[in-house]
């Protein structure tokens, strides 16, 4: 079938498609873009989100290891064990460090890093680590550490690099305020997954961390093996080594993601290494090709209708067309006896049946043509009497029928009748249309003044909108700034769960001492009491002694006695008993001289039992003082009991602030989200009032144009009775 373009139907059919096909493009092309601007967005804030999820993981193993260190750091028996130099103890301590806190090595060093004892009793060289880090207190750092001492205390290896990756921390360590050694921790990252799997775990996105440009642990796979030892891209890291952030599309081993990369630095500022998360771009692009497929396809159903629809409305149009062609034809054939047949119920049946009408008449006027001349002249006399009178307004006047061929006559009498009745409606219906008119003024009116309300309340709640987005604005923000101060109070909660956990410790060590004490005082009060009856006991032989200096100085008296009898005995024998005086002499002067020691070791017993006496009531006493201090130490053992039993309510209570704040934080953010999105709202609201308004000053524009029409139609109605009245009906 040839198609030709100037005919109507085709032009209806083209006009159509495109009016079907240009809206369907334009719209799918928009939805399309939206949906890919809202995909890149969504997936942007995902992988930050997940890369500062990654980053406070981190920072708070690392954060752990500061503290145990620091803790270990401080302690005075940790110090002495240092400084003595006690390997096995210091061994142990390594051995149960590592263990709780699950690291690869644990060294405990002298000064100058030389290592005193380590876990394992692996033997490596710290001292470039320990003197980078080492500071006046706790210092921690990603550090590369060489294969060659990595392979010492952990399974380090990975293809295509042969150093490792680990986060080192030193703590110094002081005795008497002089630096002694350090506490010294180190953590291997390579093949270490908890990290990525914790936040693939918990977000269900991929994650890496790299040493420089090669991957050491990561979630990414390849061939169903985690892809250790593969490489990024050189144009990300051409940017990470310019400690920037890389945030895009990029191909991971042969696969799009949507990705962020973020330089890791050592303490010297250095990039040594990179942590990624990445989310596969396939599921995005599914999306987004379902979204175009859908959209093609309705474009197609709605092209495929728009066609159909076209087809059918174009044949009910042409099809009358023809018919009244075909009739042009056979009138122009001069077959007046041919009639259209069109029954559309529309303006082209009207014009078929006024086609038939004039076929009919043209006929007719034939036949009169046909008649003689006298009788059409007298039927031209009659008619144009007639239509005279019709021109000058007469509609009253009528043509002579009495003829027998008067068809023409009562053709025209039934024309003229049909309009007189015409204008006879045609006053009614203007007569309707004036009040129609009035009324359509008074509700334009009407109209208007509801406009303007509409106007006027769209404009305040537009500005009540407005208001409302500016607070919750602000409320956004206060929103933000409560949830820092809930992550801070969080923060704060975790330090002083730890704090009381030492509290606890100190408690639990000081009744220990406290106990240790009061079982030292017991021994006190019982070598007190052993010493009182020492002192008893020697009291008691210090009477005794009096007893024998007694019977003693008694010997001397009774001896001096005996020399001066035998003295007197020794005179009176005269020279025969000189010798015997002379004895009896150095007897009694040794008799007088045990007396005065006698005399002398009484004083001195006397001044020994005296002493004594005042011994026994200072051992008393102070067993007194020693029975005091066994009660005032009780009573500090029954306090730090009570500190002890505080300080688990208190550590109960505070992980309970701690919890809270965790759920304050979280429940923070939520509503901060909420904030944000009834402000989003708002907007869109004060932007629908502001359309409202636009709205209604267009409405008040077409209610004046329609008041202009109805104005002109009023002038018509006017014009049409003015002329209509000339009529004589």
């Amino acid at each position: 079938m040839k198609i030709s373009f100037k005919k109507i139907g085709t032009k209806l059919l083209i006009f159509m498609i495109l009016c079907a096909i240009i809206p369907l493009m334009v719209v799918g092309g928009v939805s399309t873009n939206k949906i890919t601007e809202e995909m890149q967005i969504q997936g942007d804030n995902s992988v930050n989100d997940n890369l500062n999820i990654f980053q406070e993981s981190i920072e708070n193993v690392i954060v752990e290891f500061e503290t145990t260190t620091s803790y270990t750091a401080s302690l005075d028996t940790f110090s002495e064990l240092l400084v003595n130099d006690d390997k096995e103890v210091l061994y142990d301590f390594a051995e149960k460090m590592k263990k709780s806190s699950e690291v690869d090595l644990v060294a405990f060093t002298d000064k100058n890093g030389n290592i005193i004892s380590s876990s394992d009793n692996v033997q490596t060289n710290l001292k470039p680590v320990i003197s980078k880090l080492l500071s006046n207190e706790v210092q921690s750092s990603f550090e590369i550490i060489s294969g060659s001492e990595a392979s010492k205390y952990s399974d380090y290896k990975v293809n295509n690099i042969n150093d490792a990756l680990a986060i080192c921390v030193v703590a110094p360590v002081y005795h008497s305020g002089e630096l002694v050694g350090t506490v010294t921790l180190v953590d291997i990252v390579n093949n270490d997954d908890y990290w990525v799997d914790s936040l693939k775990e918990r977000t269900g996105n991929e994650a890496t961390i790299f040493l420089k440009n090669v991957r050491i642990s990561t979630t990414v796979q390849t061939n169903g093996q985690d892809a250790t030892g593969t490489k990024c891209s050189d144009e990300v890291y051409n940017i990470i080594t310019n400690h920037q952030d890389y945030v895009g599309t990029a191909n991971v081993l042969g696969s799009e993601y949507i990705t962020k990369y973020s330089p890791i630095e050592d303490k010297d500022g250095n990039v040594v290494g990179i942590i990624f998360t990445g989310i596969p771009k396939a599921p995005f692009v599914a999306v987004i090709t379902d979204t175009r497929n859908e959209i093609i396809i309705i474009s197609l159903l709605g092209l495929l209708l728009s066609i159909l629809i076209a087809l059918y409305t174009g044949r009910k149009i042409t099809k009358p067309i023809e018919e009244l062609k075909k009739g042009t034809e056979e009138f122009g054939n001069g077959n007046y006896d041919y009639k259209t047949t069109v029954k559309t119920g529309d303006e082209l049946q009207e014009l078929s049946d006024s086609f038939n009408k004039m076929a009919e008449n043209v006929k007719n006027l034939m036949k009169t043509m046909d008649m003689d001349k006298v009788e059409l002249a007298t039927l031209l006399t009659n008619v144009s009497d007639v239509m005279n009178r019709v021109a000058k307004g007469d509609f009253t006047a009528r043509a002579d029928e009495s003829r027998e061929n008067n068809n023409l006559e009562k053709a025209i009498n039934t024309a003229v009748s049909n309009v007189a009745d015409l204008i006879k409606e045609l006053r009614e219906e203007v007569e309707l249309l004036n009040i129609q008119i009035q009324k359509v003024e008074d509700e334009l009116k009407g109209a208007e003044e509801t406009a303007t309300q509409v106007a006027e309340a769209a404009t305040q709640v537009a500005e009540a909108a407005s208001d409302q987005s500016a607070k919750l604005q602000e409320s956004s923000e206060e929103l933000e700034n409560t949830y820092e101060g809930a992550k801070e109070v969080y923060s704060a909660a975790e330090e002083t769960v730890k704090s009381s956990e030492e509290i606890k410790e100190n408690s639990e060590t000081g009744v220990e001492k406290v106990e240790n004490a009061i079982s030292r005082m017991q021994s006190i009060t019982n070598v007190i009491d052993e010493l009182g009856k020492s002192i008893k006991m020697l009291g008691e032989d210090g009477k005794k002694i009096n007893e024998v200096t007694g019977l003693i100085k008694d010997i001397a008296e009774q001896t001096g006695l005996l020399a001066l009898n035998a003295s007197i005995e020794a005179a009176r024998a005269g020279d025969a008993g000189k010798g015997f005086a002379v004895v009896a002499s150095e007897i009694k002067s040794l008799a007088e001289e045990i007396k005065k020691s006698v005399e002398d070791i009484n004083h001195t017993i006397e001044g020994v039992n005296k002493r004594i006496d005042d011994t026994i009531d200072l051992g008393l006493k102070g067993k007194d003082e020693v029975d005091k201090g066994v009660i005032a130490i009780d009573e500090v053992n029954d306090a730090l009991l009570k500190i002890k039993e505080s300080v688990n309510e208190s550590a109960v209570k505070i992980n309970g602030i701690k919890h809270g704040a965790q759920n304050a934080s979280e429940n923070t953010e939520g509503a901060l989200k909420n904030a944000q999105e009834i402000a989003a709202l708002s907007e869109e609201f004060t932007a629908t009032a502001e359309e409202v308004t636009a709205s209604t000053e267009e409405l008040n524009s077409i209610i004046e144009e329609i008041r202009g029409i109805a104005e002109e139609v009023t002038q018509v109605a006017e014009r049409v009775t003015k002329k209509s009245s000339q009529f004589k009906i």
